[in-house]
């Protein structure tokens, strides 16, 4: 279990990276002021997001004594790399991608859970519901609506923990 709690980690540090990429340098020339101004919003709720499950993590990898690294520079570099490769594609290309990147990582985290033995639950309750908000998020995205609530719920339900 150690392991895949090690490995959502590194996923955290890789996300953390690869959002921040997109908050500073994504841009949509026929996007309005509102518009750039609810994505600017989003960005910084997806690093968020990714910040406090890390956070999180980092609490069970302690009491696990697993070693970690917040500035994993593998994990950091390849997020600003994948960002780097999809930060010119126009808006709905941009979602449609993301949300094809997510799902297979939201299902696995499923899975994840269904395997955790009961001790470990909550640690992966949360590595999937992480994904789950993420994922849901760009499909609220793809349907003209802000995905920046769904994420929000995720922030006030384990920040209040």
């Amino acid at each position: 279990m150690e392991t895949r709690i090690h490995s959502a980690y590194k996923g955290e540090v890789y996300g953390i990276s690869f959002f921040t990429y997109f908050a500073d340098h994504y841009s949509d020339s026929s996007a309005n002021v509102a518009t750039e101004n609810a994505r600017e919003a989003l960005w910084e709720a997806l690093v968020l997001v990714e910040a406090l499950t890390a956070d999180l993590l980092e609490e069970t990898l302690k009491v696990r004594g697993v070693s970690f690294d917040r500035n994993d520079e593998e994990m950091r570099q390849k997020g600003e790399e994948d960002a780097h490769a999809w930060v010119a594609l126009p808006w709905s290309e941009l979602v449609k991608t993301l949300i094809h990147w997510v799902a297979p990582w939201e299902l696995k985290y499923r899975e994840w859970l269904d395997d955790a033995p009961a001790d470990c639950h909550a640690v992966f309750l949360l590595i999937a519901e992480h994904e789950t908000a993420i994922y849901q998020c760009w499909e609220a995205e793809q349907r003209g609506e802000t995905g920046v609530d769904i994420l929000n719920d995720f922030i006030r339900k384990y920040t209040a923990i």
